[in-house]
């Protein structure tokens, strides 16, 4: 009976530890993961778009572009980490996940039976980035009040979301670096794309750099920096939220998630 409940109490540690992860709403992605390895193929932006379909808040490593209760309670985010235990027989990835005192959450492995290196890789992380659970705070939150508990990550991640400001703050310098440039409609940096809907001025800001910015706003609808892929670009939109770019054919576009975790296009030809 002992050895049962012993290895009940085991089960169950495990299926809390699982689950975990779901308590949350914002999780961030280091711009350079621990494990060098894993710092190839573009790995971040997928793990990123992942978890924005399950729901996720994706946060930069960088706080300036936080939202305010993120900044105000740094334990509401988790941080999340890519290791590459890959052999010479299979790729592998794994998907750990960590909160505010370094303590590992979850860890999430997956496998590809792909031997290319680059498409192997993305293979194993798409497998593991299935098993991250869905970010349902509330529900937690209200699992956590049902057993008198009086302070859980989940309520405070409630309170996160019903303060979060609509735009998330940039820099001062990148403020007043695109306050300037937009001001002067006729710099020979800027050219005029649209989607039909809107019209945005295209600015070049050095080291393969560019922006998509209204001119009559200080705030771009989009930062476009290079990524390791010739022509795709990690995207930083107005929101504050982050996802991919692409050039082709002449045309600007953009991957937008909608309200149901799923992504659609939006494409900007030039006039």
């Amino acid at each position: 009976m002992k050895k049962f409940l012993q290895i009940f109490a085991i089960l169950f540690a495990i299926s809390i530890f699982g689950q975990s992860i779901s308590d949350y709403h914002y999780v961030m992605i280091p711009g350079t993961f621990k494990d060098a390895k894993s710092n190839r193929y573009d790995l971040n932006d997928l793990l990123a778009l992942k978890l924005k379909q399950k729901k996720y808040n994706v946060l930069p490593e960088n706080q300036i572009s936080w939202p305010k209760d993120a900044v105000e309670n740094p334990c509401s985010v988790l941080t999340a980490e890519l290791e590459d235990p890959s052999n010479m027989f299979r790729n592998k990835i794994l998907i750990k996940f960590f909160d505010c005192n370094s303590k590992e959450i979850s860890s999430l492995e997956g496998k590809s039976s792909i031997k290319e290196f680059e498409p192997g890789m993305r293979d194993a992380l798409e497998f593991a980035a299935k098993n991250i659970a869905v970010s349902n705070p509330i529900t937690h939150e209200n699992v956590a009040k049902s057993e008198n508990v009086k302070t859980s990550t989940a309520e405070k991640t409630k309170i996160a979301l019903e303060k979060k400001p609509k735009t998330a703050l940039l820099s001062q310098t990148t403020t007043k670096e695109i306050s300037t440039l937009t001001s002067n409609k006729t710099s020979d940096k800027s050219e005029v794309y649209s989607n039909g809907n809107l019209t945005l001025n295209k600015i070049i800001l050095g080291n393969g750099e560019f922006i998509l910015a209204n001119p009559n706003s200080s705030v771009p609808y989009a930062i476009f920096k290079p990524s390791t892929k010739k022509d795709t670009f990690r995207v930083q939109l107005g929101d504050g939220t982050t996802t991919l770019g692409y050039i082709e054919n002449g045309q600007i576009t953009i991957e937008v998630m909608n309200n149901d975790g799923s992504f659609r296009t939006e494409i900007f030809s030039k006039k």
